[in-house]
């Protein structure tokens, strides 16, 4: 390309035009991005490029998803066009780099040295790559590089900061021009018509959808609206409170999007289109009332489908092409990434999920989170190196959290292969109701305990029970299980391994059965994300409260009134010892323990009438109990069946506070975690219940070391960040000085560390005195200090903790407390920031420290040992001692439980189907 007589410098870029002669560089064919610097251009040395989203995700479908050929067919478009110009989407992207040289009269202000992000786009920026891209595996936007680019007199380009890491940056930068041209737009229609504008934005929680929410915002708009594809974005979005509606739709169904705007308010006077596909045009025109304006961000967008719609549709619209160019838009970005912690939840999300993907790509990620089946659990390894970008407010270490988090896998990985390498007789019965065994005898002892104990009576359950089991159904030992399960009991069963084609045709069989139980899990699955998003997403934190009267029908009257005062969650508390009774109750029970009996039955009759009031209310009202104990998988299946949307489930609170085998527990907590992790089901982890027998203040650390832990045995598992409510609680003595500025510190902590995990805040317990009026006291700064904090499930504390179990009248007060400081409060996070170097970030950075030296001895020792030793709430358990420890099996060569299999490798079962008998 250099060949060519030397062309006069233009600031257009004119002069590195090949072909076609007389078009400005982004019209161009072919530029020359080799030619001698001229005086007035910049030189940059490429380290990143930063592909647009429409341009990659073309790239993606187009070639299958094969990443070696998305980095060759990257490499060919620079190669011939001197450019990164997709010639399917006309769009490229953006790079960073370092500035490797400056022509004399160049107005860009940039020296040698200086690292930067190019604010223009890579469609007319000559570019020349050196190293064929090869440390990029074609599986994401950003793709390291080597090579170098020109930019003109006229470009654009911005010194990356300082106090941002390298890809927030990019990512921000990358759609700066939508924040700053939708506040204009804010603006000039609250100049002209005098009246605050309503806007929505289509493609709400991605980079530009998120920066142009919050833009709107402080441009003064009244009322926003954020639409996202499905659950797991509608999640994200509610937690970042960047809008005030959150609408689940299709933007490409401008029909059903309309409706679902006019359920909420109305068309809008603003529509911003942030989607990265196509087919959106005629849902923007369609969601916007006559008068309004629609600003098309995306590439994907087809101008000529957006003029002739708006003509069809008669819409009296003005239509704006977005441009990414506005004075001071880069500042503008970058400004509000640091100040609104919404926004930068949303981008550290993004580039975590990037970061862990583990070969997934953008593309299939996006089509997994549409999927009605979540995607099969992620490689054992795959949370090893995560680290978390903190907010800032706490100025944390991002070395020290990455490095906590690696010691947590550490920590973890032996007891994950132990859960892998042993069953329970939990595990195997939760399989059998997953087959569809259910039922008891006339003694009340359920069938899948009676076939169990049969099972490994005659043959042991180092194999599992799928093997003997379906090998007697096909040999005509019973009609079906539940025939199966009374003969067995009646010892009218001999049971034996098959092997060789008897075996396989036992799993085939088996393997049709669980599948079955699997798809009405899916089918509930369904049917929450349907509710939730017909009743709208709950707006700040769930309210959650306890009922535990013992009679599921007088806990219904009580939660059903909860409800009605402002409960968002309602609680079942178990009966007291429940967790010890190695079968779960069958059908409905009226008596109980400080608790009620968790049982299907009760399961199906509180969600029927938290179904009913949910109606009446016109919001969801979820349903949470407790898969722990010695039958914690066989509830995880219960619950999944009949739609419970939280479960406490840890095996930590198994351990310590019911002396339950670590082994057995810990085997029982995965399985039960794979279930969750299907069902959509979100765990509550139970972190606060070691401040109740462990100072507050001294045993803060060993809080954040098993949050961590449970972070990876729940990502191990198959869990997302949106199922992991992590626990924790106001449980400081309130005579200590500084006692909140620990709490807001502690509570902090644990948000910074994980962002989009849904926390579970605990209110105060162990220092309520039975003073009712120190105790609302005490229970007001809890609700501050969680709104102060962002906490996502709030646990409605009471006056009356420690004195009688609570009154209807007690709950009310309580409720009315939590509103008060809730609706009082407002947006009071935004403006919460403490004293860089100040009590609270010394604080949270000492804890972390402390939780990191924990780890590391953790992984010196082990984690069952440091269990026995004591290390967590003060209590002492041994792997060999506590109850439950007769019901684990090591697992032996050929053991087969085809529910584990299906939840982890489902890709594997449909090729193994192929040629299967039929039954």
């Amino acid at each position: 390309m250099n060949g060519a007589a030397r062309k006069p410098s233009s600031p257009l870029g004119l002069h590195r035009v090949v072909e076609p002669a007389g078009v400005l560089p982004q019209a161009a064919r072919r530029l020359d991005p080799d030619a001698p610097l001229h005086e007035d251009e910049v030189r940059v040395d490429v380290e990143h490029l930063n592909l647009d989203a429409a341009s990659y995700r073309q790239l993606h479908e187009a070639h299958g998803g094969d990443g070696e050929a998305v980095r060759e067919a990257v490499c060919r478009i620079v190669r011939e066009r001197g450019k990164m110009h997709n010639p399917v989407t006309g769009s490229g992207g953006m790079l960073i780099g370092t500035v490797a040289e400056t022509g004399p009269r160049s107005p860009l202000g940039l020296k040698p040295g200086d690292r930067v992000a190019s604010l223009v786009s890579l469609t007319l920026t000559p570019l020349t790559l050196t190293d064929g891209l090869r440390d990029w595996d074609g599986l994401s936007e950003r793709a390291p590089a080597r090579g170098h680019a020109v930019l003109f007199g006229r470009s654009i380009a911005a010194a990356l900061p300082a106090d941002l890491p390298d890809e927030l940056s990019l990512a921000v930068l990358d759609v700066c021009g939508a924040p700053a041209l939708t506040a204009r737009t804010v603006a000039d229609h609250a100049a002209r018509t005098g009246v605050p504008p309503t806007v929505a934005v289509l493609g709400a929680a991605g980079k530009s959808g998120s920066l142009a929410l919050a833009a709107a915002r402080r441009a003064g708009a009244r009322r926003l609206v954020g639409v996202v594809p499905d659950a797991a974005e509608e999640a994200a979005l509610t937690r970042s409170r960047l809008p005030d509606t959150v609408v689940r739709a299709d933007a490409r169904d401008a029909v059903a999007l309309a409706e679902r705007l006019a359920d909420c308010g109305g068309p809008v006077d603003i529509t911003v289109v942030c989607t990265d596909v196509p087919g959106c045009e005629h849902a923007a025109i369609l969601a916007t009332r006559d008068g309004g304006t629609v600003i098309f961000f995306s590439l994907a967008t087809s101008f000529p489908a957006a003029a002739l719609g708006a003509e069809g549709l008669r819409a009296d619209v003005t239509m704006l092409i977005g441009n990414g160019y506005q004075p001071g838009h880069a500042q503008q970005a970058l400004d509000l990434v640091r100040t609104d912690p919404g926004v930068r939840g949303l981008f550290d999300r993004r580039l975590r999920r990037e970061d862990t993907s583990e070969g997934t790509s953008a593309v299939s990620r996006s089509a997994e989170h549409r999927s009605a089946v979540p995607p099969a659990p992620a490689p054992l390894d795959s949370v090893a190196h995560r680290p978390a970008a903190p907010t800032g407010k706490l100025g944390l270490d991002p070395q020290l959290v990455a490095r906590a988090r690696e010691l947590a896998v550490r920590a973890g990985r032996p007891v994950v292969d132990i859960a892998r390498s042993h069953t329970t007789v939990a595990v195997e019965r939760a399989a059998l109701r997953l087959a569809g065994l259910s039922g008891a005898d006339a003694e009340g002892i359920p069938w899948v305990n009676r076939l169990v104990d049969a099972v490994r009576d005659q043959v042991g359950l180092e194999h599992g029970v799928a093997l003997p089991v379906w090998h007697a159904l096909r040999t005509g030992a019973g009609r079906d299980l539940t025939d199966l399960a009374a003969r067995a009991t009646a010892r009218d069963v001999s049971f034996r391994l098959p092997e060789g084609a008897e075996a396989t045709a036992a799993v085939r069989t088996a393997r049709r059965a669980m599948a079955g139980g699997l798809g009405v899990i899916d089918g509930r699955r369904r049917e929450r994300e349907r509710l939730v998003s017909q009743g709208g997403g709950a707006r700040g934190p769930l309210v959650y409260l306890i009922v535990a009267t013992g009679d599921i029908h007088e806990d219904i009257r009580q939660a059903a009134a909860a409800a009605r005062g402002g409960a968002d969650v309602i609680a079942v508390i178990r009966s007291t010892g429940q967790s010890l009774l190695d079968y779960v109750p069958h059908g409905a029970t009226r008596e109980g323990y400080a608790g009620t009996y968790a049982t299907q039955e009760n399961f199906r009759l509180m969600r029927a009438a938290l179904d009913e009031v949910s109606a009446e209310l016109g919001r969801y009202v979820r349903l949470t109990n407790y898969a722990s104990g010695l039958c914690m998988p066989e509830i995880a299946v219960l619950a999944g069946f009949e739609r419970l949307d939280m479960m406490l489930n840890d095996s930590m609170y198994g351990i310590l506070f019911r002396d339950i085998n670590p082994v057995r527990t810990f085997v029982d907590q995965r399985f039960s975690r794979q279930l969750h992790a299907r069902a959509g089901i979100v765990i509550n982890t139970g972190e606060d219940n070691y401040l109740t027998t462990a100072d507050a203040v001294q045993a803060a650390h060993t809080v954040t070391a098993s949050q961590l832990l449970n972070e990876y045995f729940g990502k191990e598992a198959g869990l997302s960040d949106a199922q992991l409510g992590l626990g924790h609680a106001f449980e400081i003595d309130p005579d200590l000085p500084d006692s909140f500025r620990m709490e807001l510190s502690h509570a902090l902590l644990a948000r910074e560390l994980f962002p989009d995990a849904p926390l579970k805040w605990m209110p105060p317990t162990r220092h309520m005195t039975g003073d009712v009026f120190r105790g609302y006291l005490l229970n007001g700064f809890f609700n501050l200090a969680g709104a102060l904090t962002r906490q996502d499930i709030l646990l409605v504390g009471m006056m009356t903790e420690a004195v009688v179990t609570p009154f209807l009248s007690d709950r009310d007060l309580a409720l009315q407390n939590v509103r008060y400081v809730r609706e009082a409060a407002g947006a009071l996070e935004e403006d919460f920031r403490p004293a860089p170097g100040g009590m609270i970030s010394r604080r949270a950075d000492h804890v972390l420290h402390e939780a990191v030296d924990l780890l590391e001895r953790i992984c010196d020792r082990g984690l069952l040992d440091a269990i026995a030793a004591g290390t967590f709430g003060g209590m002492r358990r041994p792997v060999d001692g506590g109850r439950g420890r007769d019901g684990v099996a090591e697992r032996a060569p050929g053991y087969r439980n085809p529910a584990i299999e299906l939840l982890e490798k489902p890709a594997d079962f449909d090729r193994e189907r192929e040629g299967e008998d039929q039954p």
